[in-house]
């Protein structure tokens, strides 16, 4: 049987996970500006919450195959599914946990930051490479194919998007060498 790790509460991260040390993980919830408390037996059902974004994507997709739908309709199924997910788990899950009391969030790092401490020099020399080489293609491939309208359209926001995001990656890497993070 192979070794699975046993992922607990304080292992969790993510944008709304914060590690408190009165009230262990919590959960903060910008709707309601309520923190509630995460433990070890909930870690599961949170990880099925994280997996919410890429669900619907395959839902959407899915959906765009078997239904021959077009892009736009694909992107409504897209917000729909994801919708109706995270507002399930939010009453069905998030808002039945403990709440803390008195809870504040600390401000978290910038993406600059958590980019810079969280990978190595050569890793984000791969992800630049990447990230420019698709903010480059994206629009070729589009003229290419000969695409119109809404696909032309949402290429070259894909484009944009990861041209945004190589420059993100780019000021990352120099703020590690320069600051030797």
């Amino acid at each position: 049987m192979p070794n699975r790790r046993i992922i607990k509460a304080k292992d969790l991260a993510g944008i709304f996970i914060y590690q408190d040390p009165k009230h262990g993980t919590i959960f903060y919830d910008i709707f309601t500006k309520k923190g509630y408390v995460l433990t070890s037996s909930d870690v599961r059902t949170y990880t099925l919450y994280t997996m919410m974004f890429p669900l619907s994507i395959l839902i959407a997709f899915g959906a765009m195959s078997l239904f021959k739908l077009n892009y736009v309709t694909t992107a409504i199924v897209f917000v729909i599914a994801y919708l109706i997910g995270a507002l399930a788990y939010r009453f069905l899950f998030f808002y039945k946990l403990p709440e803390a009391k008195n809870f504040k969030p600390v401000k978290k790092e910038s993406i600059l930051m958590y980019l810079a401490r969280g990978y190595s020099s050569s890793r984000l020399v791969t992800l630049i490479f990447l990230l420019i080489a698709l903010t480059v293609l994206m629009p070729i491939f589009a003229n290419m194919e000969n695409y119109e309208g809404i696909n032309l359209y949402g290429s070259y926001l894909m484009s944009a998007a990861t041209g945004i995001g190589a420059v993100i990656v780019i000021i990352s890497l120099v703020m590690k060498i320069k600051y030797n993070y």
